[in-house]
């Protein structure tokens, strides 16, 4: 089949890394696989002045960025513009898929020769940044969905009426992903992906490890992210921090970890997860996105969103831990990733997009 899938600007993020890892499969599986983007938004006047004179501390952020699909054995079209992808820059497929809220608007648009519409949805994106509204009608559009989680299968049957969903969970990948099997820190090492927006919930992470310092001072934190060092807010005394690593080093930032922290109070999935748990790192994570379904098999603990107290407490037990326990949920962390393969997830991904 011929497939396109449309997104809405090539970058770093968790979703665009999922998108660009179905986009390799399914080529390799014998179809035709087109990715569309627009083109980087260069910066307004307004910003160009800004950044220049460092306005308070403004500069101006480039999030553009081809990495995930630098090498693809598909093709990758980058529009000459950056803003909508239109009908004329897409070409007739079987199949054309819309990653994003804005890219299911673009694709309302389109002609039928363009493929048979679907909305590949790894969020409930209703923040307060975005045209909620506008977000919401997205979920009501004909097209087939397929979701991440059940969660969000069962958001789009309750809140928009929609009962033509299929949900195919993500994976991790395996070859990138791995540690041998090891034993528990002397120095107890807690990890975390660092970001700026509140409810990914650093904050509070950071917050409870430096009060859990208090009690435990000889605790190592490690985090990364894509903001520059200087740019992380409230980052623990004597903590590393890595800005924009590349995934071998990821593996290993995941793999010197005793425990992983989730303290997001939204999520759609929660790739890091997983990520941790292929490199044998138990996952201390909040309820939301597929945290309460993977860590139900014991590699790791789970804590309410928001709660400062719990999570302190499962930082706490990690570090009393006994060597011998943790590597029992060190073990089924791991046992728990290598039941999520990618290629199994592709081979349900094309089943989804060819049900009506």
């Amino acid at each position: 089949m011929k497939i396109t899938f449309v997104v809405p600007e090539l970058n770093l993020t968790g979703g665009l890394r999922v998108i660009s890892i179905y986009a390799d499969l399914l080529s390799r599986r014998g179809h035709e696989v087109t990715v569309v983007s627009p083109n980087e938004r260069a910066p307004t006047l307004k910003e160009r002045i800004k950044s220049f004179l460092n306005w308070k501390g403004y500069k101006f952020k480039r999030g553009f960025d081809q990495s995930f699909f630098e090498g693809a054995n598909h093709t990758v079209k980058v529009i000459k513009n950056a803003g909508e992808v239109t009908a004329n820059d897409v070409p007739d497929a079987d199949i054309i898929i819309a990653t994003f809220w804005i890219t299911a608007e673009w694709l309302a648009k389109y002609p039928e020769s363009k493929g048979k519409k679907i909305y590949f949805i790894q969020h409930h994106e209703v923040h307060e940044w975005l045209p909620v509204e506008r977000v919401k009608t997205t979920f009501k559009l004909p097209f087939k969905k397929i979701v991440v989680a059940q969660w969000l299968a069962s958001t789009l049957e309750n809140e928009y009426q929609q009962s033509n969903v299929a949900v195919v969970t993500n994976a991790v990948d395996h070859k990138l992903f791995h540690a041998p099997a090891r034993q528990k820190n002397m120095k107890v090492t807690f990890g975390l992906m660092y970001s700026g927006r509140e409810y990914k919930g650093s904050r509070i992470a950071f917050n409870s490890l430096n009060q859990l310092k208090k009690q435990y001072p000889f605790i190592r934190v490690v985090a990364f992210g894509l903001e520059a060092p200087e740019k992380v807010i409230g980052l623990p005394e004597s903590a590393e921090y890595f800005s924009q690593p590349n995934q071998n080093q990821i593996r290993d930032i995941y793999s010197q970890c005793d425990a992983w922290l989730f303290t997001s109070s939204s999520e759609g999935f929660g790739l890091p997860i997983l990520e941790a748990m292929a490199c044998r790192t138990p996952v201390i994570g909040t309820c939301c996105g597929a945290a309460p379904d993977l860590l139900s098999s014991g590699g790791g603990i789970l804590v309410d969103i928001g709660d400062h107290v719990g999570l302190q407490s499962a930082m706490e037990e990690i570090c009393d831990m006994k060597p011998k326990d943790w590597s029992v949920m060190s073990n089924r962390a791991y046992k728990e990733a290598l039941s999520h393969d990618w290629g199994e997830k592709a081979a349900q991904f094309e089943q989804a997009m060819l049900v009506e």
